[in-house]
């Protein structure tokens, strides 16, 4: 046994508060997390560990890791539970330890919700049943719950898939927003109903991060390379250092959920998610103080129908990324770098949205409507359209491919792609929205164009009460980064203005996404449970429709073009809110000039709305005036590359940074020494990438583990995930190659014959 002595349980005074339905909520913080063993069960049944040499250099060893059966065994769990101003943690090796450690917790709980701390007979179980009209709740926290949700399978499946009643059939005891990623998982015991919750969905990073960022009093101990290689059992004895790194997992989770209950009084107000905490200063600052507002908001989202909610999911997207075509693979010198302040609250404070129930309209209004001024217009509007003969006019191409239309057969024919945007293509048909149209007009060549239906709704500014919580928190963020003591609240203010764009583009109807005997299922709601579901909003807590988030993304694609269109064969790459090339001074100047208009239309908007002008600007905490959405220098590089989208490295002030999606920065930073060291083809062996691939087996097999000790454990588990060591490639796809190569041979040259002559395409 490790940890404290399960009699301790009894030492420990649970603290409760009621909630709904004269409930009791159990107010002691407790976290919980597990660590396993990974392997590669054999025909025999033995299992198999993990050796970087050998799978390197051994081929038989490589088959028989890559035939096996990935597995996976828990070796020990820890509970940290709050005691006043200790932390107590309760140690296991098995999950029959765990099963009987949670009957002995929820026991004690349910004794002294009824009791308190007296004396009653905590051996004799008669207690419990008495006032059963009392529930009892108890909140268990985990880090990444999908892990260890997948393994308390193994003893908690019946309970956790149980059905559920009323609005619960949708997703029985276990909320998620994607298979095997449960927000929440509950079942009962004892009468007391136990509700593991995931405090990652909570702080949005990892739990060294959460340590580092609060200053927790206790951090996260960095574990060594390759830890979850080594073989360990519930046989396996620990050493004090493994047992230390366990502990201090759900210690350090321990102090910093304090801070959340500091901040929200009880345990019952702490938010699942943080766009929760968000959804929350928005309903108290905006849809209560402006009932108005909440009114509109709720009467359009309550008008969607399923198609037109489609449509509008369709026309969303994200953040712009893309490298040059040009520069693809080139070393280039001395590149000036500038990022947005803040991309998408600036255009959520300045930029008129659809503030009204969209309306089909025939297509002969498309040219009316296409006339207006997208910074003035009294409509925003979306079509659906046909183009033929469509080339890019742009080093940087504009349109994804992967949005043509999604209710074609064929939405797209004779298409080059360029990094996974369209360079070319004979047809296309695509849903835009009113700044897409006005981007892509200045983007691209097209022989002929039909539009085969369009919607307008009225514009508006989002409401001053809206825009004025914005700016605060852009204050606060500003103001307060890298002052002392202000670390709570900074990350408060950080983490809203990261995530109000994440709420105002969450998609209101997602798929049912379910748990029972038959596991994981999915399935997007029928028109009748869409309108169903619509309906279960609320009015007062209503403060945005997701029409303004589609617009949100559209317009910060809209500024960020207003750079590429003007600077295209200077930019090197852009990312979203970035844009990073070989600029003149002259190009400088543009910039400035662009930041002066975002100053103008700022006291525009403040005029408008009657908000003080001085709120789109913050002060540092060394004196330095921020504003928002102005475009800010950087500091340059003295090298950069790029092969494609997500994938650069520069050198600024002699050190090296690696952007590599997929890829940990640490194993980029580790083999890129210099600017050279990128290349096309690079391959990172499984101990260089540091990546683990997460293998989950729903039907393992038993089998039979070795430990490092050379002690032998049966496992019958039937759930678990594999943690398996993995390469990376950075090589440049096949297509993209293809692309590049007849871009170098010149066979992309519009005045080039062969590409004229091309089949399907009709330029000359």
């Amino acid at each position: 046994m490790y940890g404290c002595n399960w009699d301790d349980l009894y030492d420990i005074t649970f603290n409760f508060q009621n909630g709904l339905h004269q409930s009791r909520v159990c107010q002691t913080l407790i976290a919980f997390d597990i660590e396993t063993s990974n392997g590669w069960r054999q025909s025999d049944g033995s299992v198999l560990g993990f050796n970087h040499l050998r799978y390197k250099n051994d081929e038989k060893y490589r088959k028989a890791i890559d035939e096996g059966e990935p597995v996976s065994c828990l070796y020990v769990w820890q509970v940290a539970i709050e005691d006043g101003q200790d932390i107590k943690v309760f140690m296991g090796r098995d999950w029959e330890d765990f099963e009987g450690f949670m009957h002995k917790l929820t026991l004690e709980i349910r004794r002294q919700s009824i009791y308190g701390q007296s004396s009653v007979d905590r051996y004799a179980e008669a207690y419990y049943a008495q006032k059963t009209k009392n529930n009892v709740s108890m909140r268990v926290y985990v880090h990444n719950l999908g892990f260890e949700f997948q393994h308390l399978r193994n003893v908690y499946e019946d309970k956790f898939a149980s059905k559920g009643r009323g609005r619960k059939k949708r997703g029985g005891n276990v909320f998620a927003r994607q298979s095997r990623k449960p927000m929440k998982a509950s079942f009962n015991l004892n009468k007391v109903k136990c509700e593991f919750r995931d405090s990652l969905v909570l702080v949005q990073k990892s739990l060294s991060a959460w340590c580092k960022d609060e200053k927790l009093p206790v951090q996260k101990l960095e574990e060594p390379k390759d830890y979850y290689l080594e073989m360990r059992t519930p046989l396996t004895e620990l050493t004090d250092e493994e047992i230390h790194y366990s502990e201090n997992d759900v210690v350090s989770m321990i102090w910093g959920l304090k801070k959340y209950r500091d901040k929200y009084t009880t345990i019952n107000n702490i938010p699942l998610t943080q766009t929760g905490e968000v959804r929350r200063t928005c309903r108290e600052k905006v849809a209560k103080t402006n009932k108005a507002w909440a009114k509109l908001c709720h009467d359009i989202t309550v008008s969607y129908t399923p198609e037109e909610f489609k449509r509008l999911v369709w026309l969303f997207q994200g953040g712009w990324t893309h490298a040059n075509k040009m520069y693809v693979g080139d070393k280039l010198t001395d590149i000036k770098c500038f990022d947005f302040a803040s991309s998408y609250p600036a255009v959520m404070c300045t930029r008129t949205m659809p503030l009204g129930q969209f309306v089909e309209c025939d297509p002969s209004e498309f040219p009316d409507l296409e006339a207006q001024d997208v910074n003035t217009a009294k409509f925003r509007w979306y079509m659906k359209i046909e183009l033929d003969g469509v080339c890019s006019k742009l080093d940087n191409s504009y349109w994804s491919l992967s949005k043509v239309a999604f209710d074609e057969d064929h939405p797209i024919s004779g298409q080059v792609v360029d990094n996974g945007r369209i360079y070319c293509c004979s047809h296309m048909v695509a849903y835009m929205t009113d700044l897409d149209w006005d981007t892509f007009k200045q983007c691209y060549d097209f022989k002929d164009y039909k539009v085969v239906s369009i919607y307008k709704s009225l514009a508006g500014y989002l409401p001053k009460e809206m825009v004025e919580t914005i700016l605060d928190y852009f204050q606060y963020k500003t103001s307060l980064k890298g002052m002392d003591g202000s670390e709570s609240l900074y990350t408060e203010s950080k983490q809203f203005i990261n995530s109000v764009y994440g709420v105002f583009v969450t998609k209101i109807i997602t798929a049912i996404i379910s748990f029972d005997a038959n596991g994981w299922e999915s399935n997007e709601p029928d028109d009748k449970t869409f309108m169903e579901m619509l309906h279960e909003t609320k009015e007062e807590d209503s403060f945005t429709v997701y029409q303004a988030g589609v617009w949100v993304t559209a317009w910060a694609r809209h500024n960020l073009f207003d750079f590429i269109i003007a600077l295209d064969e200077r930019i090197a790459y852009c990312d979203t809110d970035s844009i990073k090339g070989l600029f003149t001074d002259e190009d400088i100047k543009f910039v400035e000039d662009y930041n002066k208009k975002i100053e103008d239309l700022e006291n525009q908007v403040a005029q408008i709305l009657g908000i003080d002008p001085a709120k789109y600007t913050a002060t540092t905490s060394n004196g330095k005036v921020k504003r928002l959405g102005v475009m800010e220098r950087e500091s340059d590089a003295e090298f950069f590359k790029t092969l494609g989208s997500k994938r650069y490295v520069y050198q600024s002030d002699g050190e090296i940074h690696c952007t590599i999606a997929g890829l940990p920065k640490r194993a980029g930073k580790a083999k890129i020494k210099s600017v050279d060291d990128f290349k096309d083809g690079l391959i990172w062996d499984t101990q260089e990438s540091e990546k683990l691939i997460a293998k989950y087996n729903d039907n393992q097999n038993p089998c039979i583990w070795i430990d490092r000790d050379g002690n032998a454990y049966e496992s019958e588990a039937k759930y678990g995930i594999c943690l398996q060591p993995t390469t990376f490639d950075l090589s440049i796809s096949n297509e993209f190659s293809h692309f590049l190569n007849l871009l170098k041979g010149g066979m992309l040259d519009r005045n080039d014959e062969f590409y004229t002559d091309m089949p399907g395409w009709f330029f000359k």
